[in-house]
């Protein structure tokens, strides 16, 4: 019999939108009645159906989500009337292609059964409430994912995904053995893409649970996601940087992630010049940000160049006052000969002069990175765009730890020493710590010094406050493990105040010990034996 009806819309995986979708439209549709529904269990009989109800689909995508109002309902009760009709028709419908879904369907009719039902709920979360009204339907669609149809494993996952997005239904996708089909399909050598992405992105939205991030960390599913960072689909390496990312929220999950090398397969996303995604970035952000936190592994991160650096607003660079018209100069304050009178904006054009490079002057590598750090840093600063790439994540926003992000060493040593030229006292300190535990070795002690990192934190030794001398006495004992670190220190003029500092009554007892420590490292007796035959630390 013919009924005109309000269906709701179905969209297809390349309009799909779970928060833009097409009203519902009016249509004639032939409605089955039921001895015709338990006689049609051959495909021929239902493929027109699945026709309709695909060409549905597209008639309310076309829309693009505006109503005909000319059809819009006169009165409350006609409206009421239409809900309830629709609400029916879109119920019987539901029930009709999940039962197609059965074992004992043919295989084409499962799989145009999984396809529409997968688009059908991408909806939203009420059209998905309509699927799981019926017992029984996620283990269905679980058995799915053996099919030997690449269409249908990739609605299958899609489904699943779609279920695993609604909060209520996680537990009940895991509890179906979702999880281990899922492990199982990945190892397949030969795998379509797109089934790739709908079976990580389900795991994705799995991993949000804390007890279901436990269970994939334990299985082969964590190699596999690691796996996959390597694939060539950017949908395929986000979805995979997404899961770990969510495994790195549980501090359990922690040793077995570092010991199956996670940490040099993140940091390979994070400097800027890799050509990835800004997703993948700043989910391989998000899980290096949860490891650093463990001091162990935040020297593992460093070890690959990446530097933990405190994000703190760029209202507070506001104070910075870059140096426009003084003489060229390394960040380190080592003068170049100056050829050129007349002034120049910030000095570029004293530096090209000194820096003699049409003579193909000879500058030690370290100098080249602290002037690309400093100039990138400064260039951020004064154009205002300053921590706009490091966008906010889940460990920068946490209220119990304080704000961090990641940069490559070279920006990131430029940032800390840039940081210690403001006048915000909270924002000092942070980086002052920050270059202290950031000194894991000498590589990283002389870049500090190229940096020109001395001269500030000796200059800061001279502040009438503890916590600033603390930060800045704790950075100095760090970089004082290095025998050309000490004599930078020395010129620099950071004996007086280290002894100053000793001989004040009332200063902290820790403040005392970091200066007392320094001052040996300087004054060590060994020293000039040592400077004779090697410059590495002491």
């Amino acid at each position: 019999m013919l009924t005109a009806c309000r269906i709701p819309p179905i969209l297809t995986p390349s309009s799909s939108s779970t928060s833009h979708f097409s009203p519902s439209i009016t249509t004639t549709r032939v409605t089955l009645s039921s001895s015709s529904s338990s006689s049609s269990s051959k495909s021929h009989s239902k493929l027109p159906l699945f026709a309709r109800f695909t060409r549905s689909c597209s008639s309310s995508s076309s829309n693009n989500g505006h109503s005909d109002h000319s059809t819009a309902p006169a009165s409350p009760e006609i409206d009421e009337v239409e809900s309830e009709s629709s609400s029916d028709f879109g119920d019987s419908y539901v029930a009709l292609f999940v039962r197609m879904l059965g074992l004992d369907h043919d295989p084409l009719d499962r799989e145009q059964a999984i396809i529409t039902l997968w688009q059908y709920s991408l909806g939203g979360k009420k059209y998905i409430d309509n699927i799981m009204q019926f017992p029984g339907c996620i283990n269905l669609v679980v058995n799915l994912l053996r099919a030997e149809s690449s269409s249908a494993c990739e609605a299958a996952a899609g489904l699943l995904q779609s279920l695993s997005s609604i909060d209520q239904y996680r537990n009940s996708v895991a509890d179906s053995g979702a999880i281990e089909e899922i492990n199982r399909l990945l190892t397949q050598s030969s795998l379509a893409s797109e089934v790739k992405v709908q079976s990580l992105n389900m795991l994705w939205n799995l991993s949000v649970d804390e007890k279901l991030r436990v269970k994939i960390a334990k299985s082969d599913l964590l190699l596999l996601a690691m796996k996959y960072l390597d694939d060539e689909d950017m949908k395929v390496k986000e979805a995979a940087g997404g899961i770990l990312a969510n495994l790195a929220l549980s501090h359990v999950n922690h040793d077995m992630m570092v010991e199956a090398g996670v940490i040099p397969k993140l940091a390979k996303f994070l400097p800027y010049e890799s050509e990835v995604s800004r997703v993948i970035r700043k989910e391989a952000r998000n899980a290096l940000l949860e490891l650093v936190k463990d001091d162990y592994y935040r020297i593992l991160v460093i070890e690959e160049g990446l530097v933990p650096v405190p994000l703190i607003g760029a209202a507070a660079y506001k104070s910075y006052n870059p140096r426009s018209y003084e003489a060229p100069a390394f960040p380190d304050g080592t003068e170049i000969e100056r050829t050129y009178d007349k002034p120049s904006r910030f000095g570029a054009a004293e530096l090209l002069i000194g820096l003699n490079v049409d003579n193909n002057a000879n500058v030690d590598e370290a100098k080249v990175n602290a002037i690309i750090g400093q100039t990138q840093q400064q260039f951020l600063v004064r154009v205002g765009a300053i921590e706009m790439e490091e966008t906010s994540t889940r460990s920068e926003c946490s209220d119990d730890q304080p704000r961090l992000t990641l940069l490559h060493w070279i920006d990131g040593v430029a940032r800390l020493v840039l940081i210690l030229e403001l006048e915000d006292k909270s924002a000092i300190v942070r980086a002052a710590e920050s270059i202290a535990s950031a000194c894991i070795n000498e590589h990283m002690r002389i870049a500090f010094k190229e940096a020109g990192a001395v001269r500030h934190l000796v200059r800061l030794l001279s502040w009438n406050d503890n916590a600033v001398q603390l930060a800045a006495t704790q950075a100095l004992e760090k970089l004082s493990a290095s025998n050309v670190v000490c004599r930078v220190i020395e010129t620099e003029g950071g004996l007086a105040p280290l002894v100053s500092i000793l001989k004040c009554s009332d200063v902290a007892g820790a403040i005392a010990e970091k200066s007392l420590n320094v001052l040996a490292q300087i004054l060590d007796p060994n020293k000039e034996m040592q400077l004779k035959f090697y410059d590495g630390p002491v």
